[in-house]
């Protein structure tokens, strides 16, 4: 130990005489290390790290066969839960919004779950303060109006003020009874989407002023089960194919072909999930680049390093010092380095980590980005540090195995250290990897920039979007229009506005809904005999003037299609080619859209041109709109 640290203190010494080889060294570590641990830390937050409730490993999403089919209907559900054999339990939740509000004050909009009863027994979830509610406190819709907050919420909202338990708070002009806080970790089973409260599922005809809970074809749940213990995963895909079959068979709403798979929960399956994994994989590979890059940069500095000492090697090795010596030394400069770099670049990572977990990408979603600085990430620095240094520093040790002293002395050694190879292919190394990189940040410059101006079916610049939310200042659907009209009519006579128009889900904001579309004719209305499935959305008669959605052929929608008058819609050309072969051969002809009281059948009036629905990425899907004064 006492050679060990003689060694360090003669290194420290040297390192002092070079502060311009240090700053090279320090530099080029810490950039390469802090982009690796802060790439490293998404991943593990997002990928590696269970979900912070008992038994994560253990729980699963039940997702369709069909990828990014995710969601499933309320008897669905309950099917599945009832029938299988491999799970010890399932719970449903759903995301939602609701505007919250006590003691007569001001109603805000906020982030809820509704869940199923089984939902925190299932997950072994415990209160911070009050209770849970329980599937024993469901007796039929609207009879369990109970609230579970969240910590967070409960201390932002209420001051964490403990006598709210057993309260009252409207949840869209609806009394609730506040029961519980749940514990401060729990955030749901989503790991970047954390609600404010959670509610029973058996009353969201209170909260949404509409009934799923016997509507088979209306899917909007997650699912997530519990395998029992000894079941492997292979097992319980098995034994939902079975159950699968039953349904099929029971159910003709269901799918010819229905099956299920599982994904692990927390990233909304394979919708979100795989798209994350891809991206954070490429992200890291590039990570791993930059650190390539840097202990090349490494490398070339220490060989040229060794190359203007060698006089000064060769002399030592003369009078006596050992080559083992000699290298033990170089390896402790390359330590101090390693610890110095390695440092720096782990108190900047983790400095970045607490930036980007309080950052909030999108300020309308609750979305938390926490990206904790856990064993693993300290771990992975640790070895990040000691590699990338360390290992660099050993190319070295070749050239000064095989040192000639004497000639050295006598200064007739050519290349003693084959400086022009080793330092030609380091330098070449380098430059490739740069190129490399360079070049992937062209390309991803390029897509971003043909993704911003690639045609989105409306113009954002110069609009101004005013949201609203009827339901939750209690509006039926019927009472509901005639406000949103005067909301229309006094838009319209501000200075400077040219078109006013409303729509239910902005695109490009949060995902809209997809219904199957079915041939005019169709008597069996399984998804499997539907001709194509659609975005939907409901717009108000000038709402194409004010995105500016170009109108391809025929007409926009008026305030005359109301309910009494035929059902109209407009479509976009990809449902107009994909169903009627064109444009201007869909105007006049109809599709039927199944509902609670047997199938709609609309009649196309008008094609807008495709857009932009959920992701600048998205390949063209079909949509249609339809009038807000007839849905």
């Amino acid at each position: 130990m006492s050679d060990f640290f003689g060694d360090l203190r003669v290194a420290a010494r040297r390192l002092r005489h070079s502060p311009g080889f240090v700053l090279v060294a320090v530099l080029s570590l810490t950039m390469a290390i802090m982009a690796n641990l802060v790439v490293f830390g998404v991943l593990n937050a997002a990928v590696l790290r269970p979900l912070n409730v008992a038994g994560a490993e253990r729980l699963w999403q039940i997702e369709h066969k069909e990828h990014g089919y995710i969601s499933h209907s309320y008897p669905d559900f309950q099917d599945l839960r009832a029938r299988n054999s491999t799970f010890s339990d399932m719970a449903a939740f759903r995301i939602g919004e609701a505007a919250v509000s006590s003691g007569g004050g001001l109603a805000k909009k906020s982030w809820m779950y509704e869940v199923s009863g089984s939902y925190f027994d299932m997950l072994g979830v415990q209160p911070e303060a009050g209770r849970l509610f329980h599937e024993s406190d469901e007796h039929g819709p609207n009879s369990a109006p109970y609230v579970v907050l969240s910590d967070s919420f409960w201390r932002a909202r209420f001051g964490a003020e403990p006598r709210i338990i057993g309260t009252t708070i409207d949840l869209n002009k609806h009394p609730f009874t506040v029961i519980g806080v749940a514990a401060p970790e729990f955030h749901g089973t989503e790991m970047f989407l954390w609600p404010d409260f959670w509610a029973p599922m058996i009353n969201e005809e209170q909260i949404e002023g509409y009934s799923y809970l016997n509507k088979r074809y209306n899917h909007g749940l997650f699912v997530v089960g519990e395998l029992k213990p000894g079941v492997t995963a292979q097992q319980a895909s098995n034994d939902l194919a079975t159950v699968a079959a039953q349904m099929e068979k029971q159910n003709p709403v269901d799918d010819d072909h229905l099956g299920f798979r599982l994904v692990k929960a927390g990233l909304f399956g394979d919708q979100i999930g795989d798209a994350a994994r891809g991206f954070l994989a490429a992200l890291l590979l590039l990570a791993l680049l930059v650190l390539a890059a840097a202990c090349v940069n490494l490398a070339s500095i220490f060989a040229a390093r060794a190359a203007d000492r060698g006089r000064e090697l060769a002399i030592r090795v003369a009078i006596g010092s050992s080559r083992w010596r000699v290298l033990r030394q170089v390896l402790a400069e390359a330590a101090l380095l390693s610890v110095g770099g390695g440092a720096i670049g782990t108190m900047a990572s983790v400095a970045l980590m607490k930036i980007l977990s309080q950052w909030h990408p999108v300020p309308a979603l609750p979305i938390h980005v926490t990206v904790p600085a856990d064993a693993r990430v300290y771990g992975i620095a640790v070895l990040l540090a000691a590699a990338s240094c360390v290992l660099p520093a050993l190319l070295t040790a070749r050239q000064i195995w095989q040192i000639d002293a004497m000639q050295v002395m006598k200064g007739t050694a050519q290349t003693v250290f084959r400086r022009m190879t080793v330092r030609d292919l380091l330098l070449g190394l380098q430059v490739a990897l740069c190129a490399l990189l360079v070049t992937c940040a062209l390309v991803g410059l390029r897509g971003m920039n043909r993704q911003l101006h690639a045609p989105i079916g409306f113009e954002p610049e110069g609009a101004v979007l005013a949201q609203t939310e009827m339901k939750m200042a209690g509006y039926s659907d019927e009472a509901s229009l005639p406000v949103q009209k005067r909301m229309i009519e006094q838009a319209s006579l501000i200075p400077g506005v040219t078109a006013v128009g409303t729509i239910d889900e902005p695109p490009l904001n949060t995902g809209g809904s997809s219904t199957p579309v079915y041939r005019e004719g169709t008597q069996d209305f399984r998804g499997s005999n539907s001709a194509l499935t659609a975005k939907f959305y409901t717009v108000s008669p000038g709402y194409l003037n004010a995105a500016r959605t170009r109108l391809v052929a025929g007409r926009d929608l008026i305030w005359h299609d109301v309910r009494e008058a035929p059902q109209v819609a407009l479509v976009n050309e990809t449902f107009a080619r994909t169903l009627f072969g064109s444009a201007p051969a869909a105007l006049g002809r109809h599709f039927a859209e199944p509902g609670s009281h047997g199938a709609t059948l609309y009649e196309v009036v008008g094609v807008v041109e495709d857009g932009k629905y959920d992701s600048l990425t998205e390949d063209q899907e079909a949509a249609m709109f339809w009038p807000l004064a007839q849905n």
